[in-house]
């Protein structure tokens, strides 16, 4: 189930999972997911990484994988997350700061692993994100991107169906009838957009691999309402793969790469 992770975007929204921010245990295998697909494609110790938690909310995942970096930074526009987070104890290699995932307050060049996770929807140029992660990652360096899927028939934010679906007009007035805000504040993409907002990285994808092994990863808990999945021969799955409720992908920024000055 996605979570609301709000970088560089304010929301009045309440959404039915946003308690999840702040339970620890969901937090901490959420963290241990991200640790265990980084060493696995990286097949290194992380201990000497600089790592950029972009829209790190609560703060609870970046605090737990921030165990395992070198070093650490959480980013997060929204001011009472802000707050929140300063409220638990300071650790030495972890920084939290407040700001905008279009702007990166960060050095060209000076990022080894990005964490993207449950972003990119609520960002209002999702391109200038990408722009801005390409820029500040060194070139070998990775990105751990995990985002929903716009063609999952269930709307996670607001528990509603088929919302993501609608025109936008259309969605805004069903999100006002529903009373569950003044307008769909989301922007999520599909399979085929998403490959084009990523398209410079080079993409790994691990999607179907947590289905058929989620203990590999740790995720065994949130894939028992849908083990039969694991059960599908491959084929199956790739034929469901457009369909699929988020997608979780490690991507790298090549080395000797060229200007990020096309649009992606």
């Amino acid at each position: 189930m996605s979570e609301s992770r709000i970088a560089g975007a304010q929301t009045d929204s309440t959404y039915p999972s946003e308690h999840l921010l702040y339970d620890k245990a969901s937090r901490r295998k959420k963290a241990e997911k991200i640790v265990a697909m980084l060493r696995e494609h990286l097949g290194m110790d992380l201990s000497d990484r600089v790592c950029l938690d972009v829209g790190c909310a609560s703060g609870l995942i970046t605090r737990e994988i921030a165990q395992h970096m070198g070093y650490t930074v959480g980013l997060e526009y929204n001011q009472e997350a802000i707050a929140l987070m300063a409220q638990e104890q300071a650790t030495p290699s972890l920084t939290l700061i407040r700001g905008d995932a279009m702007a990166l307050p960060i050095a060209d060049e000076s990022i080894d692993i990005v964490i993207c996770a449950q972003v990119y929807e609520h960002v209002p140029d999702d391109k200038q994100m990408v722009r801005e992660i390409w820029r500040v990652l060194r070139p070998g360096g990775v990105v751990f991107f995990s985002g929903p899927n716009r063609l999952d028939p269930i709307e996670r934010h607001y528990g509603l169906p088929f919302v993501s679906w609608l025109p936008r007009p259309w969605a805004d007035a069903f999100i006002r009838r529903m009373d569950k805000g003044d307008a769909y504040k989301e922007h999520p993409r599909t399979l085929w957009g998403l490959r084009r907002l990523w398209h410079q990285f080079e993409i790994r994808d691990y999607t179907l691999t947590l289905l058929k092994e989620p203990e590999r990863f740790g995720v065994d808990d949130v894939t028992n309402g849908i083990a039969w999945i694991s059960s599908l021969p491959h084929w199956a799955l790739r034929m469901l793969y457009p369909l699929i409720i988020n997608y979780n992908w490690i991507l790298t920024k090549p080395t000797g790469h060229l200007s990020i000055g096309a649009q992606p």
